[in-house]
């Protein structure tokens, strides 16, 4: 009893749990879909070539872990569900994102009796976590599929639209259905499809073997290759697209489409490849296919990789003959190229090649770096160093690189702070020089530096030290009581008649016409030197016009010392004549105290 309960649990931890498991088994034509460059999903395919006995396996490859060898990827089994809800058996239909990354919508179409009978299109959306599917509903009448025309899709992420080229009345228009819409509920239909146009070399038949990816860079669904028939469908009416080998544009916010000019070598008319994007959309990857246009498969083993900013393509080195393939499933993780499955023409794959693209050149080991938006670098040699190595290297260059910045930047701000205290302390010494020499207020004691004319030294006959220069305010009975006061005036020296300043070289008479003599750090700049002769005309011409305003001042004080004299003499002529008791002197008023 106890060995039978201990059985039930561990069965339903594994039916409620995913598990590792040791990867698909071999099919073609999956529907397949990454999640944000972390986990590549696929689900049913066929096991035979063209058998009729579909697949509904559901697995996961984890494309986070820094290394893994393509013998043993980390792949994981996910539920299928049950009944109504569950994973389809189905090729030959796709897969895409929704809901920012929180869920897949599977687009495929329903069969019966060993794929004879047609029944509907179908739709089912699946839960990434947790893990849950929601109940399979109708595609609209209008979506009408023959499972032999294989399908692709892209989705806009920000309008949640998923574009169907080929999959609206009778194959020549395009469907446009709104993902976010009715998916998970119990609706028995998904809604009405939109019709939007199609390219007229497109629309003359039942268009399919095409790959259709969103491009993040361009904002727009990006169409490569293909097949078209006006007959019946996989008949020997099949032919290539008229633009099989050229790169279609369709931008939903103009409704039309674009062919883009491209450089370089296109990889040819192809049907049943993949293309994905990289490099956060700048890159574009196509790999594999069939180069026939039938329902013959003939593999291919070549790559291409189109720059979306200069518009070239570049072709990258060929796979190994026995992993070419057509109708598998690829994605990117950084410089990983990832591709799984598919067929060969005569029987399924379940191999993992891995392509490195910033090397150009296959690989049996998957490697995450840390850093993976940049394009792909030039091809590196077959004899380059080992990984380590190069990690190494790059290590080494990269500490080089940061220290000779860091250097670099030190020794800017060590100059830029240099400089900056050079021109400080030549401001100060400037400011310094101006006082020094401009100072109408400094002492005669210096000989270098000149002093205002009319300042006063200290004299005995002046004890308050009265400068001349300024406003007189004595008053006259002051006069009267000192009449022998008289401040003197000092006149200070010319550079030009000063013989403490005959040792100073003068210039040239075209250069300093009056004769100046100018400093020597002052005479070595042109510009300095006449501003200086200027200051110095200026304080010239100050100074003469205040030894004007002394001697002009001078010559009143006498002539009023002169004039104070004589009405004393007289005053006292008056005192001293005999009628000077009984006769007022009315001339002068009031007599002195």
């Amino acid at each position: 009893m106890l060995h039978a309960i201990v059985t039930l649990l561990v069965l339903l931890a594994g039916a409620l749990s995913p598990a590792s498991a040791d990867g698909p088994f071999p099919v073609h034509s999956m529907a397949y879909a990454t999640v944000g460059e972390e986990t590549l999903y696929i689900q049913g395919g066929n096991p035979d070539e063209q058998g009729v006995n579909l697949s509904n396996q559901f697995y996961a490859l984890d494309l986070t872990q820094p290394t893994w060898d393509t013998s043993s990827p980390p792949w994981t089994v996910l539920g299928t569900g049950a009944g109504h809800q569950s994973a389809p058996r189905a090729s030959n239909h796709f897969m895409t994102v929704s809901d920012s990354g929180r869920s897949l919508v599977l687009w495929f179409t329903l069969w019966a009796e060993g794929r004879a009978k047609y029944i509907q299109g179908r739709v089912i959306k699946y839960r990434i976590a947790p893990s849950t599917w929601f109940i399979q509903q109708e595609m609209p009448h209008d979506y009408d599929v023959d499972v032999s025309v294989v399908r692709s899709g892209a989705t806009d992420p920000a309008t949640n639209r998923l574009y169907i080229p080929g999959g609206f009345q009778n194959e020549t228009g395009m469907a446009v259905y709104d993902i976010s819409a009715s998916t998970d509920t119990d609706n028995s239909t998904v809604g009405s499809a939109i019709s939007a146009q199609m390219a007229h070399s497109l629309a003359n038949g039942t268009f399919s073997g095409f790959s259709a990816v969103w491009s993040d860079y361009r904002n727009s669904m990006l169409l490569y290759g293909g097949t078209y028939s006006t007959g019946s469908v996989g008949g020997t009416l099949q032919q290539p697209s008229v633009f099989a080998d050229r790169l279609l544009e369709y931008k939903p916010s103009q409704n039309a489409w674009n062919v883009l000019e491209t450089k370089g070598t296109s990889p040819g008319n192809l049907t049943r490849h993949c293309m994905v994007q990289a490099y956060g959309g700048r890159n574009l990857v196509v790999f594999g296919g069939s180069s026939s246009a039938g329902t013959d498969i003939v593999p291919q083993g070549d790559i291409y990789v189109l720059d979306l900013v200069s518009m070239e393509w570049t072709q990258g080195k060929q796979a190994n003959r026995p992993d070419f393939r057509a109708a598998m499933a690829c994605t990117v993780a950084g410089d990983n190229f990832v591709s799984w499955g598919g067929t060969n023409g005569t029987k399924p794959l379940d191999s993992t090649i891995v392509y490195d693209l910033s090397k150009r050149q296959w690989t049996n080991q998957f490697i995450l770096k840390t850093s993976s938006t940049s394009s792909p670098s030039s091809p590196s040699s077959t004899e380059a160093a080992s990984h380590m190595g190069a990690i190494i290297g790059g290590s080494i260059a990269g500490v080089v690189v940061v220290a000779s910045l860091v250097g670099f930047v030190v020794y800017n701000r060590r100059r830029q702070r240099s400089i900056q205290d050079q021109i400080a302390r030549q401001q100060q010494e400037e400011e310094e020089a101006r006082k020094h020499r401009y100072d109408l207020n400094t002492t005669r004691r210096d000989p270098h530096k000149p002093v205002d004319p009319l300042t006063v030294k200290d004299d005995p006959r002046n004890p308050a030290f009265i400068p001349v220069n300024m406003e007189l305010q004595f008053s006259p009975i002051q006069m009267a009581r000192n009449p022998e006061y008289t401040p003197p005036v000092h006149f200070q020296g010319h550079p030009r008649t000063d013989p403490q300043y005959s040792d100073v070289p003068l210039q040239e008479p075209w250069r300093n016409p009056h004769g100046l003599a100018i400093p020597e750090h002052i005479n070595e700049d042109d510009t300095l030197r006449q501003q200086w002769i200027i200051q110095q005309q200026q304080i010239a011409l100050y100074q003469e016009q205040q030894q004007q305003q002394a001697m002009l001042l001078q010559q009143q004080q006498q002539q009023y010392w002169s004039d104070l004299e004589r009405l004393r003499r007289e005053y006292e002529q008056l005192q001293a004549s005999p009628s000077s008791e009984s006769t007022p002197n009315r001339a002068m008023g009031q007599p002195f105290t």
